[in-house]
């Protein structure tokens, strides 16, 4: 059976906890849920964490961005290096994967410069772009923080992969496929999260389509070329099964997490309209 879910950061977004947010992810008929980056900080996640795995084992997990939350919104920056803050958001991104058994932990790569957030709310339109970091210090921060985290994929045997980023207020530092896989020569376990909106947002499907065997997960929301009036990336539900036809190409697709990702301006409705859709493309394969 497919591997469909969705981000526990839609719900987070709706000031739900960690383990309302899997609870009514359960509730949809998804099989799998994520554990986003937007949940707020609170010093019983562990035990929710191991409720959770608790009420839930049939559900399977992936653990993205952020988690467990901070007590302050941060930006994780793989370009800043193996920080104290870093190593610690590691730490705990691939204990929380540990209790509730996740596939995977993945992460946006390092930036061309520092990154914060302008004020409390989370989101890419409150993405305030600090001092510029050179790309070959980038790079070593990145290698720095992947060579952390691949030990402890090892360690917990989880699998650890990085996500393609559009250009926005930040410059992603690993942008192109032979940026990523360069990457993957020096580190040969690391996987792929193919962000699909972020691809179709770029015109970029195809090209990165070139990284399909690498790919351990997918993030799935359909989104418009960027332009004039589209500034940002979207995260739009699927338009139809032709969006989604690419998929064709990646030979485990249904052996994957499928990811959906939304803010509050998508609502549960077309949410399980998108996945009816995503099942029964899939059942033609």
């Amino acid at each position: 059976m497919p591997l469909i879910g969705l981000s526990s950061s839609y719900y987070a977004f709706r000031k739900f906890s960690v383990y309302d947010s899997v609870r009514r992810i359960n509730e949809l008929g998804f099989n799998t849920a994520e554990l986003g980056a937007a949940h707020v900080f609170g010093d019983e996640i562990w035990a929710a964490l191991k409720k959770i795995k608790k009420d839930f084992p049939e559900t399977s997990f992936t653990v993205h961005g952020v988690f467990s939350p901070l007590k302050k919104n941060h930006w994780f920056n793989l370009s800043e290096g193996l920080t104290a803050l870093n190593k610690k958001i590691f730490s705990d991104m691939f204990k929380a994967a540990e209790i509730v058994e996740a596939a995977c932990v993945t992460v946006h790569p390092g930036y061309l410069s520092e990154a914060f957030f302008r004020h409390d709310e989370t989101g890419m339109d409150c993405a305030k772009e600090g001092k510029p970091i050179p790309k070959e210090k980038a790079l070593e921060g990145i290698n720095e923080s992947v060579g952390f985290a691949s030990k402890l994929a090892k360690k917990t045997g989880v699998l650890f992969g990085m996500e393609n980023v559009p250009l926005g207020i930040f410059r992603p530092a690993v942008y192109s496929p032979d940026d990523f896989n360069l990457l993957f020569k020096k580190f040969p376990k690391l996987g792929f999260l193919f962000d699909m909106g972020h691809a179709l947002s770029e015109a970029r499907l195809e090209e990165m389509l070139s990284l399909n065997e690498k790919t351990i997960e997918m993030h799935v929301h359909y989104s418009r070329q960027k332009s004039e009036k589209i500034k940002l990336d979207e995260h739009d539900p699927l338009p139809s099964e032709e969006s989604v036809a690419f998929m064709k190409k990646i030979p485990q697709i249904k052996k994957i997490p499928l990811i959906f990702e939304h803010s509050t301006n998508i609502s549960e409705r077309q949410i399980l309209a998108e996945k009816a859709l995503l099942e029964n493309f899939l059942k033609k394969l």
